[in-house]
């Protein structure tokens, strides 16, 4: 087989690659745009709040809870979508009757991204699927520098300090610096510290 033929070969099988995670992508975006749009005009079944102000091993780390908001327990799905380019399965959680309520947390595969959405997908007895959404929330900054530790000094010593002056000196001056009183020069001074 000449080079010319392999080329084509491979040229072919990257054009059908790209073609079928192009067609994978328009799919999961249209899965996503559609029921999420749908469940947030019905009356909600499920509500789900997410935030990110924290990282662990320098990648983000986002928290949901998701709350059962009908009589009729749920089996969840939640899941997630970063920059509406990476998604990830995040857990499942079985939920009783309103108003039961689950948390639960991931990191992020990367520190990079911006924002993140935090979906919730359920089905229920009477046939339908909801999926509802905390919408796109800002991801922690990981990189930040970290202000440093707030450290309280303790004072040395809760004895009172005392100072004597050895009993040394006349204690009588003038009052113009050199001693202001009359007594024998001997003075002790007790400074508490607490």
């Amino acid at each position: 087989m000449s080079a010319f033929g392999r080329n084509k070969t491979t040229m072919l099988r990257g054009a059908t690659y790209v073609l079928r995670r192009l067609a994978v992508l328009v799919a999961l975006g249209l899965a996503v745009a559609v029921p999420a749009a749908a469940a947030q005009t019905d009356p909600a079944r499920l509500a789900v709040t997410a935030t990110s102000d924290h990282c662990a091993g320098g990648l983000p780390v986002v928290d949901y809870t998701v709350t059962n908001q009908t009589s009729t327990p749920a089996s969840v799905q939640t899941w997630w979508l970063a920059d509406a380019s990476v998604y990830d399965f995040a857990a499942t959680h079985d939920l009783d009757p309103a108003p039961d309520r689950a948390a639960g947390s991931f990191s992020l595969p990367f520190g990079f991204y911006s924002t993140v959405t935090v979906y919730a997908t359920a089905a229920w007895p009477d046939g339908k699927v909801t999926t509802n959404a905390s919408w796109a929330i800002p991801v922690a900054d990981c990189d930040a520098p970290t202000s440093p530790p707030t450290t309280v000094a303790e004072p040395p010593s809760t004895t009172p300090t005392t100072i004597d002056d050895g009993g040394g000196g006349n204690g009588n001056g003038n009052g113009h610096g050199n001693g202001n009183g009359h007594g024998n020069g001997n003075t002790t001074t007790t400074i508490d510290l607490r």
